[in-house]
């Protein structure tokens, strides 16, 4: 079972699959998602990603918001399904890579923002870094 951060991962990609469709960043999000999916133990169904990358591009062509929120769904439970069924280094490759097409498109990059954590320990006082913040705590006197 996937955590809401995978989850969430896997929505925003399928939204970027989507959104990219037409655009100046579907040559670079669709060669991505073709690399993903070909690295999948097994492999089978590597042609159905490039007919579904063909349909998707088809129905955002098209404009049916419908089809498009379809579509979304489809990319994620595709994501979904991938970063469930992998083992961890290949997670951790997949969802490095599924965050570099999501900020290959704005609008999707800008509603789901991907949170850095970076945590140091020094002596009594650890620091935490995350999305522009800044936080330090100290333990202990200072006399």
């Amino acid at each position: 079972m996937l955590n809401e951060s995978l989850i969430a991962l896997a929505a925003a990609g399928g939204t970027a699959v989507v959104q990219a469709a037409g655009t100046e960043a579907w040559g670079s999000v669709r060669d991505g998602v073709v690399r993903i999916f070909r690295r999948r133990p097994g492999r089978s169904g590597e042609d159905d990603v490039e007919l579904d990358l063909e349909r998707t591009e088809l129905v955002r062509a098209s404009q049916d918001a419908e089809g498009n929120s379809r579509q979304a769904s489809l990319w994620e439970a595709r994501f979904s399904a991938l970063l469930g069924d992998v083992d961890d280094r290949l997670r951790q490759q997949t969802e490095a890579e599924l965050r570099q097409l999501i900020a290959l498109v704005p609008a999707v990059a800008d509603r789901y923002p991907v949170l850095h954590v970076h945590d140091n320990t020094y002596d009594k006082s650890p620091q935490q870094y995350g999305n522009h913040n800044h936080m330090q705590n100290h333990y202990g006197s200072d006399t």
